[in-house]
């Protein structure tokens, strides 16, 4: 297994896979402040980028996509629904992309915006900021529904099984990874008892207290 994971300064995480066979490798959540972190490892382990795969239109951090695409030739991957410019290919719900060897199955979860996804490769589920390790993702966008959020993280993610790895998008707290089956018992957001009406309540309040980031670009830095 080829896996590097990639923290920037201000707590964003994003990741970089492989097949060892073929040598194909995707980025997951590609940010400029990593850049160059990205090509150096690609270079090092003599690999060829073929995706740039967002689990959703960001508004934390600058994507790294559009350079990457330039530098190496690899595809922007992003949810079908999207308008934005530079997208190379489109995935919804069941949808698989394959790495060499390897595949990538596509999720649907829209909740933290309309468009995010999780990714599931092998033991590992790529959460972006829908999941994070021992909380659930803002709704402090425009265009978010914590209605959504809920019914993504407890009808979809958690059916995943319990020693599945939860890779989240960004820093919560101190922790950067999790598994399935802690989150369902431990995650602050989601107690056993939370109810979705509850799970809503608690994301307007923090929407309240925190003011709210705005909508999502319809461009892509870069393009």
């Amino acid at each position: 297994m080829i896996f590097r994971q990639f923290c920037t300064a201000d707590n964003d995480i994003s990741y970089l896979l492989a097949d060892p066979v073929s040598r194909y490798a995707a980025v997951m959540d590609p940010n400029i402040e990593a850049e160059r972190e990205y090509i150096d490892v690609i270079r090092r382990l003599d690999l060829r980028l073929v995706y740039a795969i967002e689990t959703h239109a960001h508004e934390s951090h600058v994507s790294a996509a559009p350079v990457l695409r330039a530098e190496t030739g690899a595809r922007l991957v992003m949810q079908r629904t999207v308008a934005m410019d530079g997208v190379d290919v489109y995935v919804g719900h069941g949808e698989r992309l394959f790495l060499g060897e390897e595949w990538i199955g596509v999720m649907e979860t829209p909740g933290h915006s309309p468009c995010s996804l999780s990714y599931v490769w092998r033991d590992r589920v790529f959460t972006g900021h829908t999941l994070l390790a021992g909380s659930t993702g803002p709704c402090q966008r425009d265009d978010a529904d914590a209605g959504r959020l809920f019914d993504s993280v407890v009808e979809r993610l958690f059916a995943l099984p319990d020693g599945m790895l939860v890779y989240p998008g960004c820093v919560s707290g101190e922790r950067c990874s999790s598994s399935i089956g802690r989150e369902r018992i431990s995650n602050v957001d989601l107690q056993p008892q939370t109810t979705r009406a509850d799970f809503i309540r608690c994301k307007q309040s923090e929407v309240m207290s925190a003011g709210h980031e705005g909508g999502w670009p319809t461009t892509m830095p870069g393009n």
